[in-house]
């Protein structure tokens, strides 16, 4: 009992470590926001009102100031930022700026046209790169080889909005077979998802090249070759599953920087989500909804990536993410 007891030590402690830096990642990035918008050129109240009221010009200062009483918007910076950040640890997120609307039931709202375009952008996306690399890899300098190489070229150096914009011009525009904007339908979901697609094809295809190149030069491969294993045997066991390590940490921070992506695919095609909410929201200056909006992106992007370090650690025990380093003893300290 003992024994499990030492080994189980490390792996609370460097679990209670990682969760710690997570939390101080989180804690920073909603002092940094906070601090972007609290030090914001403008009057708030003045952008709610106007936010409220869009037809009246002009406010008397008694209207301004009820509304600072309103938002404690003359409290000190560190009141005001505790008093959101207690709130939001609780799920209280605030209303909207722009229509006194809780931020929850706007998001609510939104997020479902962001994930089912990212869902079938990501799953094209990923398809597409894993077939032409895996095409690619089998005959390295050959004619599709260079013309894969030059696809991913062009895809990382073409724009998304850029891109979006042919799309609508050849299928929307000339040809009418698809429309240009809006949501509603399968069909307004095409172009947005290929466009954002064609990124993930690009990214991911130069990436999963190099990685199925490393790992089919690797020494064990020509030994298992040697031992008679068959070619697609070698690839589907042995160098999918090495070159899926360092893959997986790249696909990772692609899904993470969606939200970029998505942010200039939703307003090219006038689609709603979480992408032109936020545009919206900083045009606004609906900070509550801004506040919303970045930690949301920040605790999806923490838990991507702690998701993929997991399965790192499972596909290859080594790496382990929630083992302390070898010079690491003060765990051992009493023992």
């Amino acid at each position: 009992m003992l024994t499990s007891s030492l080994r189980v030590a490390p792996f609370l402690f460097a679990l209670f470590r990682r969760l710690l830096s997570l939390f101080c990642v989180l804690f920073g990035v909603s002092l940094i926001t906070f601090v972007m918008t609290y030090f914001a050129p403008g009057d708030k109240a003045a952008a709610i009102a106007h936010a409220r009221y869009p037809d009246v010009q002009a406010f008397p200062p008694e209207i301004l100031e009820g509304i600072r009483e309103e938002f404690s918007l003359n409290e000190p910076f560190f009141v005001q930022f505790f008093r959101w950040l207690f709130r939001f640890v609780q799920g209280d997120f605030g209303n909207s700026f722009a229509s006194n609307t809780p931020v929850w039931d706007i998001f609510v709202g939104n997020v479902t046209e962001t994930l089912s375009l990212t869902t079938t952008a990501l799953l094209i996306g990923l398809l597409a790169a894993f077939a032409l690399s895996s095409v690619a890899v089998w005959r390295p300098g050959s004619h599709f080889d260079r013309a894969a190489v030059a696809l991913a070229s062009i895809g990382a150096s073409m724009p998304n909005y850029w891109l979006g914009l042919l799309l609508i011009l050849l299928f929307a525009a000339h040809l009418n077979w698809l429309p240009a904007y809006g949501t509603g339908s399968p069909q307004h979901l095409v172009l947005p998802a290929i466009t954002l697609a064609f990124w993930i094809t690009a990214s991911q295809t130069r990436l999963l090249r190099a990685f199925f190149l490393e790992a089919k030069s690797a020494p064990f491969v020509e030994t298992l070759r040697l031992r008679g294993v068959s070619e697609s045997e070698i690839f589907w066991r042995h160098i999918l599953r090495h070159a899926a390590i360092p893959a997986l940490t790249m696909i990772g921070l692609d899904i993470a920087s969606l939200l970029e992506g998505t942010v200039i695919v939703e307003l090219t095609f006038a689609r709603g989500g979480i992408g032109s909410l936020l545009a919206g929201s900083v045009l606004s200056r609906d900070y509550p909804m801004i506040l919303f909006l970045v930690m949301f992106s920040a605790l999806v992007y923490v838990f991507i990536n702690s998701l993929i370090e997991l399965l790192q650690d499972a596909l290859d025990p080594r790496i382990s993410f929630l083992k302390p380093p070898k010079h690491d003893r003060s765990y051992e300290a009493g023992s």
